[in-house]
Order: C-alpha cells, then sequence, then structure tokens
C-alpha cells in the first residue's frame, strides 16, 4: 500500500508539471539544523556513511536518495558524477529528506532547509523542501553556483498542498529543466490552495527550461518575484502561473539581455491584476509578451538615442491594452533633449488602448527621474511616452536640467543644497580628529596616572620583599588604558562618533635633583563608528587608528610639573552616504602624528586631600589623502583632501580625597578651546568643498573613583562629560599591574 501511494503521487505530479519538468530522479535538501556536504564521489554504495537508500521503487525500477538526519538542515552538494548505477544504463542520482505520506493533510509542513549546489555533473531534479500530499512546502531555499543539473530545480515542492514563500538563487552553473521557486501540486480533490511569495534570483549560470515565480495547480499565484541580472534563459519567464485559477501581484524584473521564449507576469485562467514588467536593459528579445498589467522601463546607464529596450518577435500583434506604462531614468544616463529611445516594438503591429496610460516617473523609485552628473549636481530627465506608430511605443526626451539639490535620501523634501553634498564626504576627516583627539586625551589622562600607579605598586611590592629605600625600580612596569565614548561635535552641520581605544605602555620612573622623571613607551589603537549630518544626508562609516609613541613626566619635590608625549600612526575611515541619484562612498588612509605638552602643580586641600590645577596643550596633524569618490550609475570623482591639524588648550582642577589606602576619589572641571580643526577637500569635477571645523569652546566634568583591592593591580574608573562645541561623555578604566 505504501509503494503504491508513492506511485499515485508521482504520477499526479508528472500530470500537472508536464509543461514544466523533464528527466527523471531527485535531489533534495530538507530536514532540521545541522549541516551535510556530500563531496566528490561517483558510486551509491560507497562514501556515503549509511545514509543513501535503495528501498524506493517506481515501475520496478529502485531510486537512490540520500536522507538527512532529523537534526540536519541544510545539504551542501560539491564535486562528483551523480548516477544511480543501479540503473543499466545508468539514471541521475536522487537526494531526498522529505515527510511521510499522509492523506490526511495533518502534520509539521516542510519548512526552513536550504541546499546547496556548488559543483558536480548529472544532478537530478532539486528540491529545497518536498513535501507530499497535502503538507505545505514554505521558506525553503536552494543555491546554486554551479554544476550540471539534469532536470528542473524547486524551492518548495507539495504535490497537493500550498507552496510559499520559497526561494531559488542561481548565481553560476547549468540546469537543463526548469526553475520554479514554489511549486504547488493539484488539490482539486481537496480544494484550492498557494503558491504565494516565492522569489526566483538569476545572476549567472544558464537555465534551459523556464523560469517561473509560483507554480500552482488550483488556486491562486501571487505576489511571486522573478529578478534575471545576469546568465541567460532560454524558456518562458514567469511571475505566477495557476494553471485552474488567478495569477496576480506578480512581478518581472529583467536588468540585464536576455532572449526568453516569453514574458509573463500574471498567467492564469481567469484574468489577474497588478503584475508588472520591471526592465532595465537594451537589446531584449523575446517570442510572447502577456498577462502583465504594467510595464515600467528604467533606461539603463549607456543607453544611447535609437536604442531598443525590447523587441517581440512573435508571429502576431502583442496585445497591451490596459496596460500601464512607466518610464524613468537610471543613474549614469546620459541623453539630450529630444532623443528617443524605443521601449517595446513588434513589427507585427502593438494593440493598444487609444491613449496609452502612463505612471508618473517619480512613482518608479524615489530618485528614478534622476540621474549623477557630479558629486554636486544630478541631471533630471522629463520624460514622456507615446506611439511611434502601430509597431512601436516610444520614450522622449522632452527636458533635461541640472538638480543641485534633489530631496532627502528618501526621497522626500528638498532641503540638501550643492554646498551640502559637496561637505558631506569631508566630515569624515572630522570624524577621525575627533578619535584621534580622544586618543591624545587617554594618555593625557589615564595614561599619566596609570603610568605613576605602575611604578609606585613596583616600588611598593619592592618594599615588601626587603629591598626598602631603594631608590628607582629596576626595569619598566606595563600599565594599560581604555576606554569608550559617545561624542557630537559640530562642525557646521554635525558628526556623532561613538569610539574606543586602547593604551599599553611600559613605565619606569628614575629619581634626580628635582624630584623624579616618569617616562615609558606606548601602543595606542582605537576606532570607532561615525555618523555625519548634512541637513537631510545622512552619511555613515568607520574610522581606525594605530600607532606608537613616548611620554614623560618631570615631577618637583614642590608640587609642580611638567609632561609632554609624542605619538605617530596611521589612521583610515570609509564613507557612505545615498545622495537623490545614488549611493556615493570612498575609502581613506593617511599618516596621523600628535604630541601635548603639560604643566601643572599639586596643592595639599585639606586631610587628605589634593588639588592638580594644570594647563595643557595639545596637537593633532592628519595628513592629506587623494582618494575615488564611487558614484553609484556615474562617473568616479578624484578628491584631493588637504591635511587637518587640531590646535586645542585646555585649563583646569582635578580634586582628588583619599578615603583610606584603598580607595580614593576624584572630581575636577576644565575649559578647553579648539584654535584649528579645519577639513579641506577639492574635487576634480565639482571644485572646492566647504569646509567643516570643530573650532571653538567645550567644557567638561569629570568624575573618578580609584581602587586599590590588594595585591599587585590598581584600577581607575573615570567618567567624563563634555558640553560646548564638543558634546557627550566618555568613559576610561584604567589598570596597571606588575609581575
Amino acid at each position: 500500500m505504501k509503494k503504491a501511494r508513492k506511485k499515485h503521487r508521482r504520477r499526479l505530479a508528472r500530470l500537472i508539471l508536464s509543461t514544466l519538468v523533464a528527466g527523471s530522479g531527485m535531489l533534495f535538501g530538507a530536514s532540521a539544523e545541522a549541516e551535510v556536504t556530500v563531496t566528490n564521489y561517483t558510486d551509491v554504495t560507497t562514501n556515503m556513511g549509511g545514509k543513501i537508500t535503495n528501498t524506493v521503487t517506481e515501475d520496478g525500477n529502485p531510486i537512490s536518495y540520500l536522507t538527512l538526519d532529523p537534526d540536519e538542515k541544510i545539504l551542501n552538494v560539491q564535486g562528483g558524477s551523480f548516477f544511480n548505477t543501479y540503473q543499466d544504463p545508468p539514471e541521475p542520482l536522487g537526494f531526498a529528506a522529505y515527510n511521510e505520506y499522509l492523506p490526511s493533510g495533518t502534520g509539521t509542513p516542510i519548512s526552513g532547509y536550504t541546499l546547496n549546489v556548488i559543483s558536480g555533473t548529472g544532478i537530478a531534479n532539486l528540491y529545497g523542501g518536498y513535501a507530499n500530499g497535502q503538507f505545505n512546502a514554505e521558506n525553503n531555499t536552494v543555491n546554486i553556483s554551479g554544476g550540471e543539473i539534469q532536470g528542473s530545480v524547486f524551492g518548495g515542492y507539495s504535490t497537493m498542498g500550498n507552496a510559499d514563500s520559497n526561494t531559488v538563487n542561481i548565481s553560476g552553473g547549468t540546469v537543463a529543466g526548469s526553475v520554479v521557486g514554489g511549486y504547488g501540486g493539484d488539490p482539486s480533490f481537496y480544494g484550492t490552495g498557494t503558491a504565494n511569495s516565492n522569489t526566483v534570483t538569476i545572476s549567472g549560470g544558464a537555465v534551459t527550461g523556464d523560469l517561473v515565480g509560483g507554480f500552482r495547480g488550483y488556486g491562486t499565484a501571487d505576489s511571486n518575484t522573478v529578478t534575471i541580472s545576469g546568465g541567460s534563459v532560454a524558456g518562458r519567464v514567469v511571475g505566477g502561473w495557476s494553471a485552474g485559477g488567478t495569477a496576480s501581484s506578480n512581478i518581472v524584473n529583467i536588468l540585464t539581455k536576455i532572449t526568453p521564449t516569453a514574458l509573463y507576469g500574471g498567467w492564469g485562467v481567469a484574468s489577474g491584476t497588478g503584475n508588472t514588467l520591471n526592465l532595465a536593459a537594451v537589446g531584449v528579445t523575446t517570442n510572447g509578451l502577456d498577462y502583465f498589467q504594467n510595464m515600467n522601463f528604467y533606461l539603463p546607464s549607456g543607453v544611447a538615442n535609437g536604442d531598443t529596450m525590447l523587441t517581440v518577435n512573435g508571429s502576431a500583434a502583442t496585445d497591451l491594452t490596459g496596460v500601464t506604462f512607466g518610464v524613468a531614468a537610471l543613474s549614469g544616463v546620459s541623453l539630450a533633449k529630444n532623443d528617443t529611445v524605443n521601449l517595446i516594438t513588434n513589427a507585427n503591429g502593438l494593440t493598444t488602448d487609444a491613449t496609452l496610460k502612463t505612471a508618473d516617473s517619480a512613482s518608479l523609485g524615489t530618485a528614478s527621474f534622476l540621474t549623477a552628473n557630479n558629486l554636486a549636481t544630478d541631471t533630471k530627465y522629463t520624460l514622456g511616452i507615446s506611439k511611434k506608430d502601430g509597431n512601436t511605443i516610444i520614450a522622449t526626451v522632452e527636458n533635461v536640467t541640472e538638480e543641485s539639490g534633489g530631496g532627502s535620501e528618501s526621497g522626500g523634501g528638498t532641503t540638501i543644497t550643492s554646498e551640502d553634498r559637496l561637505k558631506s564626504p569631508v566630515e569624515t576627516r572630522a570624524a577621525t580628529v575627533t578619535l584621534l583627539n580622544a586618543g591624545a586625551d587617554m594618555i593625557a589622562s589615564q595614561g599619566f596616572t596609570q603610568a605613576a600607579n605602575a611604578v609606585a605598586l613596583e616600588a611598593a611590592e619592592r618594599a615588601q620583599n626587603g629591598a626598602a629605600g631603594a631608590p628607582a625600580v629596576s626595569g619598566f612596569t606595563p600599565f594599560a588604558a581604555l576606554g569608550g565614548s559617545s561624542m557630537r561635535a559640530e562642525s557646521g552641520s554635525h558628526v556623532d562618533t561613538k569610539g574606543y581605544g586602547i593604551n599599553v605602555g611600559f613605565a619606569r620612573e628614575i629619581p634626580n635633583s628635582q624630584g623624579k622623571l616618569l617616562f615609558g613607551p606606548v601602543v595606542e589603537y582605537g576606532g570607532g563608528k561615525y555618523d555625519s549630518y548634512n541637513n537631510d544626508i545622512h552619511a555613515d562609516g568607520n574610522s581606525r587608528y594605530w600607532g606608537l609613541g613616548v611620554m614623560a613626566r618631570q615631577v618637583n619635590h614642590d608640587g609642580f610639573y611638567y609632561e609632554g608625549s609624542v605619538r605617530g600612526g596611521r589612521v583610515t575611515s570609509d564613507y557612505g552616504a545615498n545622495f537623490p541619484a545614488g549611493r556615493v562612498s570612498y575609502d581613506s588612509s593617511s599618516n596621523y602624528w600628535a604630541a601635548h605638552l603639560g604643566l601643572g602643580k599639586v596643592f595639599a586641600a585639606g586631610k587628605n586631600g589634593t588639588v592638580d590645577g594644570y594647563l595643557k596643550y595639545f596637537y593633532s596633524h592628519q595628513s592629506g589623502d587623494d582618494t575615488t569618490i564611487h558614484i553609484a550609475g556615474g562617473n568616479d570623482e578624484q578628491a584631493s583632501f588637504d591635511s587637518v591639524d587640531s590646535n586645542r588648550v585646555r585649563i583646569g582642577a582635578r580634586y582628588t580625597h583619599k578615603v583610606n589606602d584603598m580607595n580614593s576619589f576624584y572630581g575636577g572641571l576644565a575649559y578647553q578651546y579648539e584654535f584649528g580643526g579645519e577639513a579641506r577637500a577639492h574635487y576634480s569635477a565639482s571644485g572646492t568643498a566647504p569646509s567643516p571645523s570643530v573650532k571653538g569652546s567645550s567644557g567638561l566634568l569629570e568624575l573618578g573613583w580609584q581602587v586599590k583591592p590588594g595585591g599587585p593591580v590598581t584600577i581607575d574608573l573615570g567618567v567624563t562629560g563634555w558640553a560646548g562645541k564638543q558634546k557627550g561623555g566618555s568613559v576610561q578604566l584604567g589598570a596597571t599591574w606588575s609581575f
């Protein structure tokens, strides 16, 4: 009885799918969490880990399957020649993991499985998820990047149930049969069903058969999407296909030159609605065009006056009655006023409404009416659609204007200007200055504090071990400081940075006639993410820096001290923003060096208290860089970034209260003025950019806690808040230890 049921369901499936599928054998990828890879084998009787079974028969002939264990969810196929050697002559070998046939229709659907085919020859039909009977096949995926598939490919396949939200992605290899995102069988004995919301994407490879988003025996095939951006398709391209019902709201995207047999939107017994063809390529040819209610043509980059986008070579006229047409220019288009492009042509005629239905070009996409000119401006095309004669529908360039603004990245408003567009890429330099300055602040505060703690801890350890009165530490003692910050720098617009920094160094202290000299080398590393805002242009990116340096502080017997540090290294950053006509991006790297000088004096302030009054100067230099700015769909533009110099002066005081030998608390106030921090740039096509600057006044408040928990460790935790030109806060953690 079991074999008879299997024989019945296979015959039923073949009957419904006879127009789609040729060949025999099956390759499935369906089962539950882990991953199985089969590679480089030619004989089903070996190297299969006991997972091959040959108990299933059809018409007296055995068929082989690879069945996945219950805890497995992904099947990878790589290499080998897959044939069933039990057949003479051999037939393609199939792999399978699927539910048992249960006519009651109860149970768990086949859902969430993935089949990846990388290479191999003689591969049979592929199934991301295969469901027998009335079980559903949903959310399954087939990815093909190579190999030779002799049969057809199904993202999800159900003999009688629904097949929704399945996916097929093909980037390489060849498929001799057809490709179906979701196949729902014939439920005529049980009512209607669905093959909805499936996706098929072809970016490479070759498909000999049909390409179908969703197929349904009876019921609906709605909201499926087929996208072709590369490769070749020889058969029909169908958004949604219902053999006994309706197909609506399907989308077919053609983004490259192909020659399919036919282009169909929603193919069903009853009329469908809302099926759309989006075409963005020149030279597409087909023998049939039907079942679309909307046809949108996106003039691609490189299109020329007189080009033809879609040619229908059928033996009869093409009926386009009731179709709404839309046209827009993509970024990179370069056409002149009164130029024309043939959208559709058929030498045997086009049947249309007396007055063509047209869509506003802006409704085809947020910036589809713009094409990138340079960084500062875009070109706006006003396009008209008309019927040239009985055989051709054309788009005419009615006007060409330059737009220096264009609205926000989401397509609304007109609040950005040409200056905003030129200034935004330079904000990255302001962001990296903020990060480099945070590194200097860390050395000047936690760096020296932890270096001093390190040598003091070492001296205490030596005294405890019988070396009391030793004049100096004999070697270098390690220390570390790390911190994170969230800052806003006002630069005419503003830049928000979220960063981190790490300082690791070795300190040594040497006594002298005036007091003692603390010094040592330091390694620094830091980075973070930034967001810059110029009206409606929101850019973001990441910055990283690393460098080496030295630091030194002389502390005199009377509490007076003076200090300094020098650092140098490399900083890298990237930039990305959505301009009205498309994405703009670049990468940049340059050298930096920085230094600081400071002086101050520590006074006693009551019992167990001290006040540290100080004056410090900070300088950083970020070298210039020449880089390429990439403009989506348009020509790259060369940018020359000037060097950025930051000059800061800070005056402040910190009060420290020693609670006991293990705990101290501190708090401080300071005023800072930035004299420089201006970032400048020049573009090859757009000229000189406005210069963002972080020049101005800021104030800080700091609070901290120093703890010596005992043993060879000292910890310092501090927080700092900023207001004024620089806003935000930071957290710093310092640590010292001895060995």
